[in-house]
C-alpha cells in the first residue's frame, strides 16, 4: 500500500507490516469498529477502512492526523482521524479491534519528545514510556470480546498478557 509519510511521522516498516498481517487475519469488515492509536500515517486504519470497517485513528501529533486523513483520501476511503492523547478523544466509545504501534525504542530521556523524529520513536529508558499508559487506556475502549493488536517488538507481549489478557488474542 502506498502511503505518504512526511518528516516527523513514523513511516511504516516491518513492525507495521506484521501488525497489518495481524489486522488482516481479523478480517475487519462492515459493522466492525476499529481504532488505531498512535496512528502515524494511518496505514492500519486505511487498511481496515478499505475492507469496509468503521475506522477511527488517534494521534497526539497534528501532522500525523493530517497525514492519516491524506492517506485515507489517497485511497478513497472514509475514516475518522482525531488528535489527542491515546484513547482520551474516544472516551465512552467501544471498538471491536484496537491496533497500536506506539514509540517503543529505548531512549536516554524519560520525557516524551514534543516534536520531530523522536516523538515517533523514543519511549524512555526502558521502552515503556507509553506502553503502560496504553495498557491502562485500551481496556476501556474495547468492546466485549474485542481484540487488540500491537507489534511483538514493542514489548507489548508482556503488556498484553499482564493487563489485557481477558480481551486479547495474540
Amino acid at each position: 500500500m502506498r502511503v505518504i509519510s512526511p518528516p516527523g511521522v513514523y513511516a511504516p516498516q516491518c513492525d507495521t507490516a506484521l501488525l497489518r498481517q495481524s489486522l488482516d487475519r481479523e478480517e475487519p469488515g462492515p459493522g466492525v469498529r476499529t481504532l488505531d492509536l498512535c496512528t502515524g500515517t494511518g496505514v492500519l486504519a486505511v487498511a481496515a477502512a478499505l475492507r469496509g470497517a468503521e475506522a477511527t485513528t488517534v494521534d497526539l501529533s497534528g501532522v500525523s492526523v493530517a497525514t492519516a486523513r491524506l492517506n485515507a483520501r489517497l485511497h478513497g476511503c472514509r475514516m475518522r482521524a482525531v488528535r489527542g492523547d491515546l484513547a482520551a478523544p474516544v472516551r465512552g466509545e467501544r471498538f471491536d479491534l484496537v491496533t497500536v504501534n506506539p514509540p517503543y525504542v529505548p531512549a536516554a530521556s524519560s520525557r516524551t519528545p514534543t516534536r520531530g523524529r523522536g516523538r515517533a520513536w523514543d519511549a524512555g529508558p526502558d521502552g515503556r514510556l507509553l506502553l503502560d499508559r496504553i495498557c491502562r487506556a485500551a481496556p476501556a475502549v474495547l468492546a466485549p470480546y474485542g481484540v487488540q493488536r500491537a507489534p511483538p517488538g514493542s514489548r507489548a507481549g508482556d503488556w498484553s498478557r499482564r493487563a489485557c489478557a481477558p480481551r486479547s488474542s495474540w
